[in-house]
């Protein structure tokens, strides 16, 4: 439920929906591949083609964190051939969507409708927000 005071959107209390698939996240706006990528091939490929930028612009690299941050694991998604500092975690088994190095929480997600409305009002204070980090 859009309610959460830390989203930037001018929707309030809609039910937003996210997808895991086994190799996809899909978002209303877009769907994604997820590619666990080679360690080295990003030390041997710095600069890409505009050809090779337009085939995987769909495509996320993905991360699992190996450390929990105030209690919750996160899994990190960074476009194909982005930088780093340009992440997205989702937070587990309560899929928290963060972002930045930092794991900014924007959003928190609920496995049904039913649930995500029933936790509308819910405190989060645990949670890292973008206050902590001004």
């Amino acid at each position: 439920m859009d309610k959460n005071r830390r989203t930037h959107s001018k929707d309030d209390n809609q039910l937003r929906e996210i997808e895991f698939g086994p190799h996809t996240l899909t978002t209303e706006d877009h769907q994604y591949e997820i590619h666990i990528p080679d360690k080295e091939y990003f030390e041997k490929h710095q600069q890409f083609s505009n050809d090779y930028l337009n085939d995987t612009h769909t495509w996320v690299k993905v991360f699992n964190n190996t450390e929990a941050l105030k209690g919750v694991n996160y899994i990190t998604l960074i476009g194909w051939t982005a930088k780093d500092e340009h992440q997205t975690s989702y937070g587990y088994p309560v899929v928290i969507l963060a972002s930045g190095q930092g794991k900014i929480t924007d959003q928190v997600y609920w496995k049904t409708p039913d649930l995500a409305k029933k936790h509308q009002d819910q405190n989060f204070d645990k949670l890292i927000t973008k206050a902590e980090n001004n």
